[in-house]
Parts: structure tokens; C-alpha cells; sequence
């Protein structure tokens, strides 16, 4: 990874804490979502066995992959930048995030960018275009979120604000555990 490169994300961030919340949380949701709403987060649960790092063949371009897991996808870009010694400028609102993931986490207090992940990957490569292009093949969503820079500044940019990435916290489905008494499918859910 190196200054001047593309950060793609194929898929959705975030599935993994709103197929959790939806299911074990279904009743405390369902006082400010509907039911079918909850219902279609639920079959998200497909969509977190993709794996777009292998729909993606890259040529003549260095390209760094991360799985955006635990911690969501600032998690996956700390990580990426502090093991290849880097920075990075991210717009936030570029990401690739569904409704759903967003209602349910207003619904939680949670922020959907800290959020458990799966079938997701964070890409860096000198042309970010031909992993769109590529992940579009496959039928994945993807979209250039922003650059890899110089120095270690992880910027994040929201429109007019500008913020720093510091080291993220735990991932936000740890709020949802602290939620819910179910230990054992907890377990499983992480497996």
C-alpha cells in the first residue's frame, strides 16, 4: 500500500452487527421499525458468506486486501494503514451502507461504521476503477471511498467535517451482547 492509491470497499459494511441486532433484538426494534423491515435485514445473513477479495484480479496495480470484520470498517482502516505505515482522506458518506443498517443502529445508539462486518473487503490499488469494474462483474456493490496519503493523519470527512481516526474502540455489536442474555447463540453468531 502507498500514497496515491485508491480505497475501494466491496459490499456492505455493517451486516453482521444488523443481521445480529435484527434477530436477537427483534422485540425492542419492533417499537420504531415494522416487522418486514426487520424481516429483510434478516436476509442479509446470505450476503455476509461473499467474499469479494475473490472477484477481484489485479494487474499491473499493488493492491492491498483487508476483510472488514470486528470493528467494522474503521477498524479494517486503522489496521490497513497502521501495518503498511500509512494515512489515508476517507469521505464517510461514499461507504456503501444499507438503510436497514443505519435504522437499526439509530434505533441502538450504535455507529454503523464500527459495526461487525462480513462479506465485505477493503481494497487499496493504484486504479480503483478496475476493481469496481471487477466487483461489478461478480454482482458485488462497490465504490471508491477515498486515498491512501502520506504521513500516518487517518482523515475522515463528512461532508463539511473533518475528523481524525484515533485507534476505534471495541466493535459496536459488544453494546448489542451487553444487550441480550443469549450467551450461547451469542457465541455461535461469532463463528
Amino acid at each position: 500500500m502507498r500514497p496515491g492509491q485508491d480505497l475501494v470497499i466491496g459490499g456492505f459494511v455493517g451486516l453482521g452487527g444488523t443481521v445480529y441486532a435484527a434477530g436477537r433484538l427483534e422485540e425492542r426494534l419492533l417499537r420504531t421499525l415494522p416487522r418486514d423491515f426487520l424481516r429483510g435485514a434478516m436476509d442479509f445473513r446470505r450476503e455476509l458468506e461473499r467474499r469479494p477479495e475473490e472477484s477481484v484480479q489485479v494487474e499491473g496495480g499493488i493492491a492491498v486486501m483487508e476483510p472488514v470484520g470486528e470493528g467494522g470498517i474503521l477498524a479494517a482502516l486503522w489496521n490497513m494503514a497502521r501495518r503498511h505505515g500509512t494515512g489515508f482522506k476517507v469521505y464517510l458518506r461514499r461507504i456503501p451502507i444499507r438503510q436497514e443498517t443505519i435504522e437499526i443502529c439509530e434505533a441502538l445508539g450504535l455507529n454503523p461504521y464500527g459495526l461487525r462486518s462480513g462479506g465485505c473487503t477493503l481494497f487499496a490499488a493504484d486504479n480503483g476503477n478496475d476493481i469496481l469494474y471487477q466487483l461489478e462483474e461478480a454482482g458485488i456493490r462497490g465504490a471508491v471511498i477515498g486515498k491512501v496519503t502520506e504521513g500516518r493523519d487517518c482523515l475522515l470527512l463528512n461532508g463539511e467535517v473533518r475528523s481524525f481516526l484515533n485507534r476505534p474502540a471495541p466493535d459496536e455489536v459488544e453494546k448489542l451482547r451487553e444487550k441480550t442474555e443469549d450467551v450461547q447463540s451469542w457465541s455461535n453468531f461469532l463463528r
